[in-house]
């Protein structure tokens, strides 16, 4: 068996061929020069394009770009009352912004927008189609604090709204679920003390596949937390930070105590520059080595949001090809 393809989870939102903007067309809307509904049309495009351009790759998991997020906190404000955004923040050490989500507590979950977006992916996809969900930690974290308004509250009550979320997913058909949680890092203070927990209670009795993908961070010093997760697969950036570097450390320590299946996130989506299929191949055998393929994924490290459609087309086609070399 073959390692399989997916990506993380966004794509550019610009075709370099000039076909498709929907910056400008959200922003055409904004000045009312367009419709509600000839901006529904243009998002639709953009998703059907997105899901065509993976499937051509040759993807064997595709997702729907995360075109309708403005950023990563944005979808559980989509689903949610008492949820509004505030001032722009630098997503964390990328040349994009995010906006401070705040709350005065009273939260309600009002439907699943996520539920909705994957039914509309799922019916234009000749691939099965992964959804998914920002974490509760990079949530709470993303949230301007009120007067008592603790992390660990915050992080309770965005699981609760999460899990949510999920059972809607679920019943909606999702086969494939993934929270993103990019804020695991070293010395995090709530990693040893709730968020693996919180997220096994997310996830708990779910009837899919369960992703936890993780980047941005040094994963070495984390990894005994990580491998406390009740999931199936690990998406892990090999890229950032230190990690490119501890590939064999990497892989000894989830040979030793992990048994679920892995994304091994080796292609830069923050970097234009092509790898080559060779060098991936080099690096994925570190792991093929000691893992059997059929619990192996391959992946970029992060979204390919933070590149130029051009490059994110490219490093697509890669995925496949170091995929069928090894």
């Amino acid at each position: 068996m073959s390692i399989r393809t997916t990506l993380v989870g966004s794509y550019p939102k610009v075709s370099h061929t000039g076909a498709d903007n929907l910056p400008g067309a959200i922003d055409r809307w904004q000045r009312k020069f367009l419709s509600d509904e000839a901006l529904e049309q243009e998002v639709q495009k953009v998703i059907r394009r997105v899901l065509r351009e993976q499937e051509e790759a040759g993807l064997d998991l595709v997702t729907d770009g995360q075109i309708r997020w403005e950023d990563l906190p944005h979808p559980i404000a989509r689903s949610a009352q008492g949820i509004s955004r505030g001032a722009l923040r630098r997503f964390f050490d990328n040349n994009v912004y995010y906006r401070r989500l705040e709350t005065n507590g009273g939260l309600q979950w009002v439907k699943s927008a996520a539920a909705e977006d994957f039914e509309f992916a799922s019916s234009n996809s000749r691939q099965p189609v992964k959804a998914v969900l920002p974490g509760p930690l990079t949530l709470a974290i993303s949230t301007e604090p009120k007067p008592g308004q603790t992390p660990e509250r915050l992080l309770a009550l965005y699981s609760q709204l999460l899990r949510r979320e999920v059972e809607a997913l679920a019943a909606a058909g999702a086969k494939e679920i993934q929270i993103d949680e990019p804020s695991l890092r070293p010395q995090e203070p709530l990693l040893s003390k709730a968020v693996v927990e919180e997220i096994n209670g997310i996830f708990g009795g779910i009837r899919a596949r369960r992703w936890v993908a993780c980047y941005f961070q040094d994963l070495a010093p984390i990894l005994s937390e990580l491998t406390r997760l009740q999931v199936e697969v690990l998406s892990l950036d090999l890229v950032s930070r230190s990690n490119g570097s501890q590939l064999s450390q990497i892989a000894d320590h989830l040979q030793r105590d992990w048994k679920g299946e892995i994304s091994l996130g080796l292609i830069d989506a923050r970097n234009t520059k092509l790898e080559s299929a060779e060098a991936l191949k080099q690096s994925a055998a570190v792991f093929a080595q000691a893992i059997p393929a059929d619990r192996l994924w391959l992946s970029p490290n992060c979204g390919l949001e933070f590149l130029p459609h051009e490059s994110a087309v490219k490093k697509l086609s890669l995925l496949s090809e170091a995929a069928r070399r090894l």
